[in-house]
């Protein structure tokens, strides 16, 4: 840890005492935004309810009557018109003077997009969680790539792209009322997946080592644009309110990245656009030309939301790298290239190896093994193509920090619990310098680590999140093992997302700067209130906001500045 010099606390006290103080670099302000599948879902799914004995139940109904199943599904609880549904729909309103009830306004017309989300008179295909996705769904409504839509102008053909056209259905009940319900009230809930439903038109299977898909999951929907306007996709809000931010905030070097796809054990993140503008745009004030904010929005628009896992803690050690002098002095391979004594890293065994994942067989023997697992640069994988590895920052005035009095910050977006496969980090050795280091919990306490031993130590701040409706939540709930493999052995800390953004808040991670050159993380959680998110901004020494609207996320992302 570098200690300033007598000559700069001199410099420092003759500036104060002639009134003038030397302006600080402009900071550094890097947005993650949650890239997992579950973006793509609505905050609430469209619903299930039904009033017991309401719907028909013909004796032998054909494929296109109510009550009947083919290849479109089983026609079971569809309509507009069961009271009970039509209560808990009772947010919508199409015909109301009130733009927040009638989706009449697009969230988000950015014409960098293929399609504006969403055109108010135009009808959509989806499910009961999320719009149809062209990867998984059929019909479809959300490209593959997330930036435009598919969407029919008329009720007729809406309808008739339910059942793929099949003749079963010309001029069937189940075809009539979805036309009238579209008239009526803007959406019609369809038929539900069944054994009968035609390949292509049933899915979405869910990924080998995740937790069952809903009920929901399986509905199938017509919806205006209106009605998505009102409850749009989680992904669309988060996209339109990181956008927002991006074009608001002032004094701020910025970049954007996301949580990155599978690499084997440990996965970098996806540094979606580096920090901007270059050092030299940088100081004493931003260059708005250089930072160029329509770029940085429109990097924001080519993100896809189709991670399978919520890989926050790799992420952010990934950052970590970024930001860190590696390219000027190897700082980053001085800490984290293997072998990493002891053994891999790992808590609780001395070779790497950890239990297999309960959930799908996979051995942990083999864990975090390979000879650049934490500096992994790009490489050609025959399964998943090209891979960028670990992004680092560039040379001259293209560094990730551009000087020592340079303060750096994280902010995540996220809409929920960090889990699935998301600890392949090198706890034990980053445990071990902040030991070395003497570093302390917020309460003045040494931080400890014993990977074999109760308690094992390490930071866990889940005591201490505020659960709603009132109290508090336990460390014991930062513990969860399902669908969450692999992960630590000892109670207390079992998952290491919060260690790592300890570790990046109390680490000097340059070598090349004056100060303690540390990265601070905030987190903004969508519609989550995860103790975990809680126990990672505390650790980060950053702020955590429970944000549920457009306004208020983005409200949280400018106060976590």
């Amino acid at each position: 840890m570098k200690k300033k010099t007598l000559s700069s606390w001199l410099g420092l006290t003759v500036g104060l005492v002639a009134g003038v103080v030397q302006a600080a670099t402009p900071g550094n302000a890097l947005f993650v935004l949650d890239n997992h599948t579950s973006m793509q879902d609505y905050p609430e799914y469209l619903p299930e309810a039904f009033t017991p004995g309401y719907y028909p139940t013909p004796t032998d109904p054909a494929p296109g009557d109510l009550g009947g199943d083919g290849s479109a599904g089983y026609n079971i609880n569809t309509g507009c018109s069961d009271p009970a549904l039509v209560a808990a729909m009772s947010w919508f309103d199409k015909d109301s003077s009130d733009p927040a009830q009638n989706g009449s306004v697009a969230v988000d017309a950015d014409s960098d997009l293929g399609s504006s989300f969403f055109e108010p008179n135009q009808f959509y295909q989806s499910r009961g969680r999320r719009l149809g996705w062209q990867t998984e769904e059929y019909p479809y409504a959300v490209s593959a790539d997330f930036r435009s839509l598919n969407s029919y102008g008329d009720a007729f053909s809406a309808c008739y792209t339910v059942p793929n056209w099949s003749s079963d259905y010309f001029f069937s009940p189940i075809i009539d009322e979805c036309m009238a319900c579209l008239a009526t009230k803007g959406w019609w809930r369809g038929p539900i997946v069944s054994a009968k439903t035609a390949p292509g038109l049933n899915g979405p299977s869910q990924v080998v080592g995740q937790p069952p898909l809903p009920p929901e999951a399986f509905r199938k929907w017509v919806i205006s644009g209106r009605v998505l306007n009102v409850r749009p996709p989680k992904f669309v809000t988060a996209r339109k309110a990181l956008k927002d931010v991006l074009s608001v905030v002032t004094d701020k070097r910025l970049g954007v990245a996301t949580q990155g796809q599978d690499q084997g054990w440990f996965d970098p993140p996806s540094l979606v656009k580096g920090m901007s503008p270059a050092c030299d745009k940088s100081s004493p004030t931003i260059d708005e030309v250089a930072l160029n904010r329509p770029a940085l929005k429109s990097a924001v628009n080519n993100i896809r939301f189709n991670n399978p896992d919520r890989n926050l803690g790799e992420a952010l050690f990934g950052l970590g790298a970024y930001f860190s002098s590696q390219v000027q002095d190897g700082r980053w391979a001085s800490w984290f290239a293997q072998p990493i004594n002891p053994g891999w890293g790992w808590p609780g065994c001395c070779d790497g190896g950890t239990t297999d994942n309960p959930d799908t067989g996979q051995p942990g023997s083999t864990w975090a093994g390979s000879p650049d697992e934490w500096l992994k640069a790009p490489y050609s994988d025959p399964v998943y193509g090209n891979l960028p590895g670990q992004p680092w920052e560039g040379t001259g005035n293209d560094k990730s920090i551009c000087s020592g009095d340079q303060a750096t910050s994280i902010v995540v977006l996220t809409d929920g619990t960090p889990r699935y496969e998301d600890n392949s980090v090198p706890i034990t050795r980053m445990m071990s310098l902040l030991i070395a280091q003497g570093a302390r919990h917020p309460d003045g306490t040494l931080v400890q680590f014993n990977p074999t031993g109760s308690p094992v130590g390490g930071i866990n701040y889940c005591g201490d999140a505020p659960k709603l409706p009132s109290g508090t939540y336990t460390a014991a709930d930062c513990d969860y093992t399902s669908y969450n493999w692999p992960t630590g052995l000892s109670a207390g800390n079992k998952n290491f997302m919060d260690d790592v953004a300890f570790f990046l808040s109390h680490s000097d991670l340059r070598g090349d700067t004056t100060g303690d050159q540390t990265v601070r993380t905030s987190v903004v959680g969508f519609g989550d209130q995860s103790p975990m998110l809680y126990s990672i901004s505390k650790a980060g020494q950053g702020t955590f906001t429970r944000a549920d609207t457009l306004t208020a996320i983005k409200t949280g992302l400018l106060n976590s500045l």
